[in-house]
């Protein structure tokens, strides 16, 4: 399904797995019949067939917004098998395989479609979000539908926290309101219920009670508190995603 009907000129896809939470994109050109993928989950045969799916799209790049802590990533899988040169990363990722190091404001062209990186750290400090097309962000874990992405992975929650309050309103809240916004994860953080897909800037700057708090003191007490647990055994899904200790590649 093509998220806005016949106007949109590009092939853009949320692939859902019904068995999680998480979602992965397909972002691709009419014009060329390739595709980018960001944020595939281990199971790469899902995303592949989804796009012979749709018309056979040839998967030339892959793209992780950050080292993920509570799933291995599919994205080394994913470059292994279409030969891929690397895995687009943030540049200071930590990564020890081959990435294709992207920094703040990098254009990535796809045909006729740019997409934008966007240095959004907080959850991460190695976060990206991606501006498609001007009209479509996806938002990784820096913004979600209702809510935000955790700050307590790493090692010190209030400079995480700050620093995802300055992504926020210093970078995202700047684009327009009717800029649609895709994250990676559906019903996650506070609202475990949230059953939406997709949202806009808009929307969230006006109904997010994560935007609500006015300063970084606020924030972080919105940021500490009524959170669920972290992710099982995430210290050493980090250690994976980043290519510290061994995973099969097949």
């Amino acid at each position: 399904m093509h998220n806005g009907g016949n106007k949109l000129t590009f092939i853009f896809k949320q692939i859902k797995r019904p068995d999680s939470g998480c979602v992965t994109y397909m972002i691709g050109s009419k014009e060329t019949g390739e595709c980018i993928i960001v944020d595939p989950l281990l199971d790469i045969d899902f995303v592949v067939d989804e796009a012979k799916i749709e018309s056979s799209c040839k998967i030339i790049g892959v793209i992780d917004t950050h080292t993920h802590a509570d799933h291995i990533s599919g994205a080394r899988n994913l470059a292994k098998r279409f030969k891929l040169p690397g895995v687009y990363m943030y540049a200071d990722s930590g990564s020890k395989f081959k990435t294709i190091p992207v920094t703040d404001g990098h254009i990535l062209r796809l045909g006729n479609i740019e997409l934008r990186f966007i240095h959004t750290p907080g959850h991460t400090n190695d976060h990206m979000c991606i501006l498609v097309d001007n009209s479509k962000l996806l938002t990784g874990d820096t913004m979600l539908i209702g809510d935000v992405g955790r700050i307590d992975l790493g090692l010190d929650p209030r400079e995480n926290s700050d620093r995802l309050y300055e992504s926020l309103h210093n970078k995202l809240l700047r684009l327009d309101d009717d800029v649609e916004i895709f994250p990676l994860h559906i019903g996650a953080a506070h609202h475990l219920g949230e059953k939406n897909t997709t949202s806009t800037i808009g929307k969230e700057r006006t109904n997010s009670p994560a935007l609500t708090p006015k300063n970084k003191d606020e924030f972080f007490k919105y940021m500490t508190e009524d959170w669920p647990p972290k992710p099982p055994d995430y210290q050493n899904i980090i250690r994976l995603n980043r290519g510290e200790t061994s995973i099969e590649i097949i």
